[in-house]
């Protein structure tokens, strides 16, 4: 396990540790540390392991330093501790790296260090399921793959085709969340229903579709997820489509890091870029939706993802919506915590976090917390209950669906 663990690391790895001077600045960027106050959870502590195991075996000061007795190796105790810390403490929300001074990726290094705590087999146990799920059922909830489209039947204007068509321009990638979860079922059929409105030829791939594998990557087990991905590119590839949109940012993101070189000609959308063309294009006619809101930016697809500008523009685009911004956005923008897998090793965390991050986004005194993430809905929803029960939290795209009926 050891040996795994501290087998090389250079190139970039090396050079990045190397560059750190351990100032502590990322600490306040990170959500755990801000709920929990515990340090442990700072990301410059959260990288020890990795900047350890590195010094330790190639340079010549960490090998003195355990020699001497400075500092102790790496045991097999630090990989089962950091495994809680990384796994179960990090959302992979990527705040440390835009405040770090010396322009280090910290948060592509803590990917980096859980893969290797993967490669160790320093797993949690749910996340050991989680795989051993997503290997049975192709989804991270184990539900049959028939289920998958079941969203769609208990809508009452569903067409006969269900949404399911052998070819189309573009096709909806559901999502595992948005497929199963019955808070962001509701997302799906608000999108579904503005595609319908302006005209989309689009198909969903139902029980074709299969986890994005984006779970098994923020995992550590980016392997696992080769088959997924095959099947995935292959489906689309057999409906023509030149365009796959999601509602969830976190599918969007993986396809855009794994699947794009399967796919050179299909272009890969999330669904505000996707509402914020047709928009542009006059082809949803939006009536008065008197209301203030405030926006979120989900870490995936805002600060790593890089879409910041096409929610504002469709939330702007409503008429009678007052969009009103709190300090922490865009690149600041706020974790919901619920990311990196961290719900399925430390729920509490979570809620943490996003009872800090709701506190925050009800500033304004918004009427609606608006997002464009099943994922955040759902955790911030849940946590608002407790903090604010008088204000809703909705994604973009049932806005603007409300705006259409």
């Amino acid at each position: 396990m050891i040996e795994t663990f501290v087998r090389e690391i250079g190139g970039w790895a090396a050079s990045q540790l190397e560059a750190c001077t351990r100032c502590g600045l990322c600490s306040g960027a990170c959500p755990f540390f801000d709920a929990t106050g515990d340090p442990e959870y700072a990301p410059v502590w959260k990288l020890e392991l990795l900047r350890r195991a590195y010094e330790q075996r190639f340079t010549p000061v960490g090998k003195l330093k355990t020699a001497l007795g400075i500092e102790k190796r790496v045991t097999e105790a630090d990989l089962r501790h950091w495994c809680d810390l990384n796994f179960g403490g990090c959302s992979t929300c990527n705040r440390c790296s835009f405040t770090c001074p010396m322009g280090i990726a910290v948060g592509p290094l803590l990917h980096t260090l859980r893969d290797r705590l993967a490669e160790a087999g320093a797993l949690p146990d749910n996340l050991v399921t989680m795989r051993e799920t997503v290997a049975r059922e192709s989804n991270v909830f184990g539900y049959p793959a028939y289920e998958r489209a079941g969203w769609v039947e208990y809508m009452t204007d569903a067409p006969d085709d269900l949404y399911q068509r052998e070819r189309a321009e573009v096709v909806y990638f559901v999502g595992c969340v948005t497929s199963f979860e019955p808070r962001a079922q509701r997302i799906a059929e608000s999108f579904a229903r503005l595609l319908t409105a302006a005209n989309v030829n689009f198909t969903i791939l139902g029980a074709g579709e299969v986890c994005c594998g984006f779970p098994l990557r923020a995992a550590g087990l980016k392997a696992q997820a080769e088959s997924l991905i095959h099947k995935n590119a292959e489906a689309v590839r057999a409906t023509g489509a030149n365009t796959v949109v999601f509602t969830c940012p976190a599918c969007r993101l993986m396809w855009l890091d794994e699947y794009a070189p399967h796919l050179p000609q299909v272009r890969l959308l999330h669904s505000t870029e996707l509402l914020a063309e047709l928009i542009e294009a006059d082809r949803l006619e939006l009536h008065t939706l008197t209301c203030t809101v405030t926006y979120h930016d989900p870490c995936d697809l805002a600060r790593t993802g890089g879409v910041y500008e096409a929610p504002r523009e469709v939330l702007k685009s409503v008429p009678g919506l007052r969009l009103i911004e709190v300090s922490e956005r865009r690149e600041s923008g706020l974790c919901c915590g619920g990311g990196g897998n961290v719900e399925m090793v430390a729920p509490q965390r979570v809620k943490q976090v996003a009872n800090k991050t709701v506190t925050r986004l009800m500033a304004p005194n918004a009427e609606i917390l608006a997002t464009a993430c099943p994922q955040c809905v759902r955790i911030l929803e849940e946590s608002i209950k407790q903090v604010k029960p008088t204000m809703r939290v909705m994604d973009v795209a049932e806005l603007v669906a409300r705006a259409i009926s």
